[in-house]
C-alpha cells in the first residue's frame, strides 16, 4: 500500500484537510467522517510510512511522567485525569475497532516499569501508591518474582495488568481504507509547505505548488509539526530500534510483558507475534536525520549491551534495525487544538512522546468536538490551555516514543 496513493496534482476544496496520514491522522479521520463533511488527508509519504512505521507501539497507560510528579506539575485532579483517560483508551479503541484490532493483531499485554537500581526503589513504591490511590491496577514485585517470571535483574518494578501491542502499520492503513470507501480523499507525497488565511477559510500549499482550500485543517505531522506552530511546545530526541531473528523459544517472546524502566533515557521492549524480541532506547538529542542514522549502528550495540545487563545473556542475533525521531513536551502530555494566538480552525494533535497512540484515540473525539464548535472534558488537561501553568523548573521525563 506504500505506493497506492498519488499526488496531489491540482488545487482543490473541502470542508477539512488533515495534515499526515499515521496512525493520528487515520484515527482523527475515521471520527471525522462521522460529521458528514468532505475530507481530505495530505501526506509528504504515504499512509503510515512516516514516525508510524517506525513506531514500536508499547501500548500503555503510563505517562512518561510519573503520576506523582505530574500532580506537582499540574494539579492532583488534572494528573487524575490524564492517567485516567489513558487507561480509558483501551476499551475505547476496542469498542470502536474490533474488527480492524484483529487485522492488526491487537493483543492485551501486562507490564512491568522495573527500577533501575535501589536507589530507584523509593520512588517506583511512591508511584505505586499514586496509582493504586486512583484506582489503577498495579502490584509490586521484588527482585525474586522479577527472575521467576521474566528473568530479568532488578530489585523491584511496578506490573500493571493494563496494556496492550499491535502491528500500527496495518492498523493505519486499514483504518485510512475504510475512511476512503466514506469518500475521504488521499494524497501522497502532497508535502504542505504553508497555511494560509483564505477569506473565511483556510489554504493549504503544497511544495508541488498545488493548493488545498478548508474550512478546518487538522495538524497530525508529528514532531515535524513545528513549522506550523508560532512557538516550540515541544523538545525533539531521536530513539533507536531493533527486532531480532526468531527465539527458538517463541513462546518465551508471547509470553512477555512490555518491559521498561526508571533510567532516563532507557530500555523499553516487547515479544512479538512471530516470536521475536524488539527492542528499543538509546535517546539522545535530535540534530538532524542524517546525524540520526549515522550514529545507528553504535546506538544498536549499546541496546545489546543494556539488554546483557538486564538478563545476563546476550541478545538474539539482530534482523533489523532503524532509527525514528519523535518530539516531547515538559509534562509528557500532548497538545491538542487550536495553538493559542492562532488561527481557531487550525487544530493541532501533537500525540507526542512515548503514549502517541493512547493519546490520539482522546485526539480524535477531541478534534471532533472542536470542528463542531464544542468544547471536550480534556481540553484543560491534554490541551493547549494547560501551558499557563507554571512548568518552571520542572523536570522533562519525556524519554522515548514507546508508541
Amino acid at each position: 500500500m506504500g505506493d497506492a496513493h498519488g499526488a496531489l496534482r491540482g488545487s482543490i476544496a473541502c470542508d477539512i484537510a488533515v495534515i499526515g496520514a499515521g496512525i493520528t491522522g487515520a484515527l482523527i479521520t475515521d471520527a471525522l467522517v462521522a460529521t458528514g463533511r468532505s475530507i481530505v488527508v495530505l501526506d509528504a509519504r504515504d499512509v503510515a510510512l512516516g514516525s508510524t512505521s517506525a513506531t514500536t507501539a508499547l501500548l500503555q497507560y503510563e505517562i512518561d511522567t510519573h503520576l506523582v510528579d505530574l500532580t506537582r506539575m499540574l494539579d492532583a485532579t488534572r494528573a487524575m485525569r490524564a492517567y485516567r483517560a489513558c487507561a480509558a483508551s483501551f476499551e475505547m479503541i476496542e469498542r470502536r475497532f474490533p474488527d480492524s484490532l484483529r487485522l492488526a493483531r491487537y493483543r492485551r499485554r501486562a507490564s512491568l516499569y522495573l527500577a533501575k537500581n535501589e536507589s530507584a526503589v523509593p520512588g517506583l513504591r511512591a508511584e505505586l501508591d499514586a496509582r493504586r490511590g486512583i484506582g489503577l491496577d498495579c502490584e509490586w514485585l521484588d527482585a525474586a518474582e522479577l527472575a521467576e517470571s521474566v528473568g530479568c535483574h532488578r530489585p523491584g518494578a511496578i506490573r500493571s495488568s493494563l496494556g496492550a501491542e499491535l502491528d500500527p502499520v496495518q492498523f493505519t492503513q486499514t483504518l485510512m481504507a475504510d475512511a476512503e470507501r466514506h469518500g475521504v480523499r488521499v494524497f501522497a507525497r502532497s508535502r504542505v509547505k504553508g497555511i494560509e488565511p483564505n477569506g473565511m477559510g483556510l489554504r493549504l500549499v503544497t511544495e508541488g505548488g498545488t493548493s488545498v482550500e478548508a474550512q478546518h485543517v487538522v495538524v497530525c505531522a508529528g514532531f515535524e509539526a513545528g513549522k506550523f506552530l508560532s512557538r516550540e511546545w515541544a523538545d525533539i530526541n531521536n530513539t533507536f530500534a531493533l527486532v531480532t531473528e526468531p527465539l527458538d523459544d517463541a513462546h518465551r517472546a508471547l509470553t512477555l510483558p512490555l518491559i521498561w524502566e526508571s533510567a532516563r533515557p532507557y530500555l523499553y521492549l516487547r515479544g512479538t507475534p512471530d516470536g521475536r524480541l524488539l527492542v528499543g532506547g538509546e535517546d539522545v538529542p535530535f540534530r538532524n536525520a542524517a546525524a540520526r542514522d549515522l550514529v545507528l549502528p553504535r546506538q544498536v550495540r549499546r541496546l545489546a549491551a543494556g539488554f546483557r545487563e538486564l538478563f545476563g545473556r546476550d541478545l538474539p542475533p539482530v534482523a533489523h534495525a532503524w532509527a525514528g525521531s519523535f518530539a516531547s513536551t515538559a509534562d509528557g502530555l500532548p497538545m491538542i487544538g487550536p495553538e493559542p494566538g492562532g488561527h481557531p480552525r487550525v487544530l493541532f494533535a501533537l500525540c507526542l512522546g512515548g503514549n502517541g497512540i493512547t493519546y490520539s484515540i482522546h485526539a480524535a473525539e477531541m478534534i471532533r468536538e472542536h470542528v463542531e464548535g464544542r468544547s471536550h472534558p480534556l481540553d484543560d488537561v491534554f490541551g493547549f490551555a494547560r501551558r499557563a501553568y507554571n512548568f518552571r523548573g520542572a523536570e522533562n521525563f519525556s524519554a522515548r516514543a514507546r508508541d
